[in-house]
């Protein structure tokens, strides 16, 4: 078994994407939702920091700090992107820039449910990449493409994908559609999924009130949007003919997986 290198925080870099594995049970699910060894995303800023959407929503946070949380995660990896590199001080500011767009906006807590759903049916499947590619078409449009909350996969999608660049959209992370994968439903304690949503859902509506939608009448609208921006021939692509996912429904396991990351080692982590 290859050994993974220890990377220090003074190691990191601005544009470097954490991926941390958490030990909470709705981490299990999400992992096991993408086939991955990931449940939670968050970007190097620079000045010692990160960005990330959490539960509380879109905030910095001290990189010191998180590698004192043992206790949360099993372990946090570092993926170093191919573009921009440190000689690329206007792309890389034009990426902190995106991201910190975001910053305050909440964690969409209550509709985690309908993304995993969506997400799980997209990669569980039985099928090949071309089988999922169209899953993946297919089930981005059940899901609305709200930037007004943003969960953490998605906060660093959107912040390579929005930087002002030129040519634009120059940094956006490729997604690579996978066949179906056969890792196992792990053991989840069922009682404490259900406290640490209940949890998650009141920090997230500290009114109880859930918003409701009005996605029937939405519908017509949104179904026009999707057709303008897929086309006639299906998936809109970039210049590398990369497919370009419905931001909402990207998870940890695709920025794992994207050619444009590749991993440097490891944060270590103490309790």
């Amino acid at each position: 078994m290859d050994t993974i290198k220890t990377v220090q925080v003074a190691e990191l870099l601005p544009g470097d994407v954490l991926l941390h594995m958490g030990r909470g049970q709705l981490s299990k699910l999400i992992a096991w939702v993408g086939d991955s060894g990931y449940s939670h995303a968050a970007m190097v800023i620079g000045r010692g920091e990160l960005i990330e959407a959490a539960t509380k929503g879109v905030r910095h946070a001290s990189l010191a700090e998180r590698t004192h949380m043992g206790a949360a995660f099993d372990y946090v990896d570092v993926f170093r992107p191919l573009r921009p590199t440190p000689r690329d001080t206007a792309d890389i500011a034009a990426l902190l820039a995106a991201a910190d767009v975001y910053l305050g906006r909440p964690y969409p807590m209550t509709s985690l449910l309908t993304l995993g759903i969506v997400c799980a049916v997209r990669n569980k499947i039985p099928g090949d990449e071309r089988l999922h590619e169209a899953l993946r078409m297919a089930l981005d449009l059940v899901v609305q493409d709200d930037p007004g909350r943003v969960v953490c996969s998605e906060l660093v999608y959107r912040g390579y994908a929005e930087a002002a660049t030129k040519p634009p959209q120059a940094l956006r992370l490729p997604i690579t559609n996978r066949a179906s994968q056969s890792t196992p439903l792990p053991k989840i304690d069922l009682v404490a999924l259900a406290l640490e949503c209940l949890e998650d859902y009141q920090r997230a509506n500290p009114k109880g009130a859930l918003r409701a939608t009005a996605a029937q009448a939405e519908l017509p609208a949104l179904l026009a949007q999707a057709r303008g921006t897929l086309g006639i021939g299906g998936l809109q692509t970039s210049g590398a003919g990369a497919s370009a996912p419905n931001p909402k429904t990207v998870l940890p396991a695709d920025l794992e997986f994207s050619s444009g990351l590749r991993r440097l080692g490891r944060l270590p982590l103490n309790a």
